[in-house]
């Protein structure tokens, strides 16, 4: 039993350690990085706390300090017990969780009789450090003590670097003004106890073959009220915009609230439906598309995750259309190609390249290096199944005549013959809007990156990694998502399998999550911009698949508990793809540093010729690299461009 003690006693005291080690690393100026106001309140309680459990420590001796730390972190465990099975759909769900969360340490202090145990210092232990969630009693202590950090703007010229010129990232097509339809004379009202959903689908469905504004008035939606019939909002034909009303200060008062998860976890969980999906249609959730390996083998691939069912490779894949017969340049935006008569009719296409050597000449070439390690497993495929590991989206000009076909953006990259290069038709929605809304959900908060099988059961780890998103721009060309907050999500916002979206004046905020912006696949030419996170996110933006030429411009992180996050990477999407390159982040805010993440087999995380310039970088420390991890070898870290 003294045994049993003394372990526990030291893991204890271990733990408390850990905890005020980041703090003491901040004070003593070791890690870059400006506190704010939010800050400031969390650390007064822990260092008022730190000053009483002194006295304690005095007069009580050390078990008192041991005391405090295990009764904070069985709080912390009974606590988020007690939230995770709170019903998500009560009204009473804040106030209730924050009472238990007083209630709790209150009884537990009495029990256990320390009365004179600091209570700031249990307090700052919990709401500071808790590391399995209790998001809403952390949101009570900061309140909105927030401040939107800034960059000093570069000219927008310096959207040209080298030979790539950014300035093609974004909307840049107009379309004829659309008539505006009010929900309300579909008979959907706002503040009414009702699941607006099957209306709000059949109204889009309805206004979808001519095109026009679903305008939402002021007030609350309530979506997906029925657990047990879950569904989400489709759109599936071009010319759709949502909609809401705004104040005098042109804040969103239209507000959409999403009450279930749309978790599909049977298959690619990371794949799954969100609230508001495009291209459902010509692309169903739960499975990648693209092009895939001419000599593809049976693997099952599946990641260091518990909760991952793993993936068989299968791809929806586009119509093949013709060769390409002469070498394209970086800068080239003419394509010479076998025949033309194919194109007619074709506003998009894929341009695909393929690895022709058994030892992935293709690959090695994208990610910039001579040699695959043995642990790049997808990468090592690339040769082997003649991957096309090149695959890029883009936009048709006009057809010359027929062999040649003008490109509305010009080349990233070289284009030899020595790839094989070929052309396949894509289809594509146009001219989908999303402005001046608020989107929220039911989700209670409750996250822990990948929480199976420790903390959660599979179905719960992949409901708070995946189950509970936002907007999915998939498959959409020339399309915006403008003036809209997002509260409460998990995942708040993807863009797949799109080109020339315009992301803008999006404030992210409310509980922790998963990933916060990402491009997913074949995103091309996508502009993200004036962008505020508020919270924290596990991978927090950036790119995964063959993503080229996107644009990151003034984001800002505001990192309200301390928690550093990094540019993300994900790496190749499925077996026959690449990760990003040629992407551009500037005028950033708040951010460590550049990390790869992702399953381990599709490492490395990104391609070569990635630009970071003018980033303020925040929660570094003072001699550490730019580069998060070892999942970006040194060798593509000298293939990036930071300024």
């Amino acid at each position: 039993m003294e045994l049993l003690k003394f372990i526990i006693y030291s893991i204890s005291f271990v733990i408390g350690v850990q905890i005020s080690k980041g703090d003491l690393k901040l004070l003593k100026g070791k890690i870059e990085y400006k506190l704010r106001l939010s800050n400031y309140v969390a650390y007064l309680c822990a260092l008022l706390g730190f000053v009483l459990i002194g006295v304690d420590i005095y007069t009580n001796g050390m078990l008192l300090y041991i005391g405090a730390v295990m009764l904070s972190f069985g709080a912390a465990i009974v606590g988020t017990w007690i939230i995770s099975n709170i019903n998500s759909k009560s009204f009473l769900l804040t106030l209730t969780e924050l009472a238990a969360g007083f209630f709790l340490f209150f009884l537990v202090l009495d029990l256990f009789l320390l009365e004179k145990m600091s209570i700031p210092f249990i307090m700052g232990l919990y709401w500071r450090n808790n590391p399995l969630g209790a998001p809403f009693i952390k949101k009570f202590l900061l309140l909105q003590n927030y401040e939107k950090p800034q960059c000093v703007k570069i000219r927008s010229d310096e959207y040209t670097i080298g030979a790539i010129d950014y300035n093609y990232a974004g909307q840049k097509k107009s379309f004829e003004r659309l008539r505006l339809y009010n929900v309300m004379d579909f008979g959907i009202n706002p503040d009414v106890d009702e699941d607006a959903l099957p209306k709000v689908q059949k109204m889009i469905d309805a206004i979808g073959k001519t095109g026009g504004i679903v305008y939402f008035p002021k007030g609350r939606y309530y979506f997906n009220r029925n657990r047990a019939n879950r569904n989400f909002l489709r759109i599936n034909t071009s010319h759709i915009h949502i909609q809401g009303e705004v104040d005098e200060q042109g804040t969103p008062v239209s507000v959409l609230v999403n009450c279930n998860s749309t978790l599909y976890g049977k298959k690619n969980p990371w794949l799954s439906p969100f609230f508001i999906t495009t291209g459902e249609n010509i692309q169903a959730s739960n499975i990648f598309w693209g092009l895939q390996f001419l000599k593809k083998k049976n693997i099952v691939t599946k990641s260091l995750s518990m909760s991952d069912p793993g993936s068989d490779g299968t791809i929806l894949t586009p119509e093949y259309c013709t060769d390409i017969i002469q070498e394209s340049k970086i800068g080239d935006d003419i394509l010479t190609v076998e025949n033309t008569d194919c194109l007619i009719g074709c506003s998009h296409i894929m341009v695909g390249m393929y690895n022709t050597t058994e030892d992935g000449n293709l690959i090695k070439d994208i990610l910039g290096v001579t040699e695959l390690r043995p642990e790049w497993k997808t990468a090592c495929r690339a040769g082997e199944e003649q991957a096309p590991s090149y695959q890029w989206l883009v936009e048709i000009d006009h057809i010359i005549d027929e062999h040649k076909v003008k490109l509305t953006r010009p080349f990233l990259r070289d284009c030899p013959m020595k790839y094989t290069p070929k052309i396949f038709r894509v289809e594509m929605l146009e001219d989908i809007v999303i402005q001046d809304i608020r989107i929220e959900s039911k989700w209670n908060g409750l996250f822990r990156h990948h929480g199976y099988p420790l903390y959660y059961s599979v179905g719960q780890a992949q409901e708070m990694d995946y189950g509970w998103n936002a907007i999915n721009m998939k498959r959409v060309a020339h399309g915006a998502i403008s003036n809209v907050i997002i509260q409460n999500y998990t995942n708040p916002l993807y863009i797949m399998d799109s080109r020339n979206i315009t992301v803008e004046k999006i404030i992210i905020r409310g509980s922790d999550g998963h990933q916060g912006i990402k491009l997913y696949e074949h995103a091309c030419d996508n502009l993200v911009k004036d962008v505020v996170f508020y919270n924290h996110y596990a991978d927090m933006m950036g790119g995964e698949g063959n993503a080229y030429g996107n644009v990151f411009d003034n984001v800002a992180y505001c990192n309200p508990y301390f928690r550093p996050v990094d540019f993300d990477f994900h790496g190749f999407s499925e077996g026959p793809m690449s990760p990003p390159s040629h992407n551009l982040f500037i005028n950033c805010y708040g951010f460590r540093g550049i990390k790869g993440a992702g399953a381990s087999y599709n490492l490395p995380a990104c391609g070569k010729s990635n630009v970071w310039i003018n980033i303020n970088w925040q929660g570094r420390t003072v001699k550490s690299s730019f580069f998060v991890g070892d999942a970006i070898p040194s060798s593509l870290q000298k293939e990036q461009i930071i300024k």
